[in-house]
């Protein structure tokens, strides 16, 4: 593996220490959600978009649920995603997709 690779990680724990030691801070570090169970999660604003049990799409910011708008001009793209993997996001979501709540893909 090269050393690049884990510079990210290597960087966010350092950081995280530092912090815990003068303010208490606590972070998980989780790689980001990646193809698995035949299935690759979409983003919303660069936040892991999950889909409620009728294929509304939704995502988490610090704790709290926010639904993608119907009025965005990624809804449409959402939910035809969900329906035509909709087995797999199950599959996805059961084994690894709660773990990405608090992931934000920065760009």
């Amino acid at each position: 593996m090269k050393i690049h690779h884990l510079l990210p990680t290597a960087l966010a724990i350092g950081v995280c220490t530092f912090a815990s030691l003068s303010s208490g801070c606590y972070a998980e570090t989780v790689p980001p959600p990646a193809y698995a169970d035949g299935y690759e999660p979409q983003y919303y604003d660069g936040y892991v978009v999950y889909y409620d049990g009728y294929g509304r799409p939704f995502y988490h910011v610090n704790g709290a649920v926010y639904w993608v708008p119907p009025s965005s001009p990624f809804y449409v793209g959402l939910v035809g995603h969900w329906r035509y993997h909709r087995a797999e996001y199950g599959r996805w979501y059961g084994h690894y997709g709660y773990r990405y709540r608090g992931y934000h893909r920065y760009h």
